[in-house]
């Protein structure tokens, strides 16, 4: 498995549609059609993309056997002595195969290596299954937070916390 540094316009419009089609049918089951589109266009957009990898955020494409799995982004906070995992996804039927695992090793390794103590995330507090996969991973449950969005969104998530 490799990753692959999304850093060009035209990595960032492959993601773009990488998400759509990813969030479309991850979230489908959780959020109407409406809510999900709005969602997807204030989180996932080109511009708000863009925007994360100017203020810091790394975005990858998750890559094995010379085709996109996936993808992730994150960022280093040396003020929170923490690496926020930002984004990690899978397309449906590459989930299950350990991808994510060897995903989290990775990210495990590099937050050692930029000396932070920890890997933080937020997660919908519906979004069960990735709440438990995250717990089996050894993160912690913090609790709900409020996250808003530019477009007015707001929603409850989940804060959790692995230490490295």
């Amino acid at each position: 498995m490799e990753y692959s540094k999304i850093s060009s316009s035209e990595d960032v419009n492959i993601l773009t549609s990488m998400a759509y089609e990813i969030w479309t049918e991850h979230f489908g089951s959780m959020f109407d059609e409406k809510t999900l589109q709005k969602l997807v266009e204030v989180a996932q957009s080109k511009k708000t993309i863009l925007s994360q990898i100017e203020d810091g955020y790394q975005y990858f494409f998750i890559i094995e056997n010379g085709k996109r799995m996936g993808y992730f982004a994150y960022k280093i906070d040396h003020c929170k002595d923490e690496l926020f995992l930002s984004k990690i996804y899978i397309y449906f039927d590459q989930r299950g195969k350990g991808v994510g695992k060897k995903l989290l090793n990775h990210l495990e390794r590099l937050a050692h290596h930029t000396g932070v103590k920890k890997i933080a995330l937020t997660v919908y507090y519906k979004n069960t299954n990735s709440i438990k996969t995250y717990e089996h991973w050894g993160f912690s449950n913090l609790g709900l937070i409020k996250r808003q969005f530019d477009n007015g969104l707001v929603f409850d998530d989940i804060k959790m916390e692995k230490p490295v």
